[in-house]
């Protein structure tokens, strides 16, 4: 399932009003719980695991993002190693 980049009022905007970006906080609650695609700084996909997330990046061609993960508020802390 393909959850796409949303608007909000309160997201970083740029010099280019089409690229309006969200916080990282923002993005970490709008997207809790997922993997996450961010190409210049703007959500390209989401999706719930990684594997997930990289065929559907492949799939559609996009190329040279950073994945990272939200965390949900109701997981814990991770520090260090595990």
């Amino acid at each position: 399932m393909c959850i796409p980049p949303r608007w909000h009022e309160h997201w970083i905007m740029t010099d280019n009003p089409e690229r309006a970006q969200p916080s990282v906080p923002e993005m970490q609650r709008e997207y809790a719980g997922s993997w996450v695609a961010m190409k210049d700084g703007v959500v390209v996909d989401a999706r719930q695991t990684p594997y997930e997330l990289v065929s559907a990046l492949h799939e559609r061609g996009i190329k040279d993002t950073t994945i990272i993960r939200a965390p949900d508020v109701n997981e814990p802390e991770l520090v260090g190693l595990g």
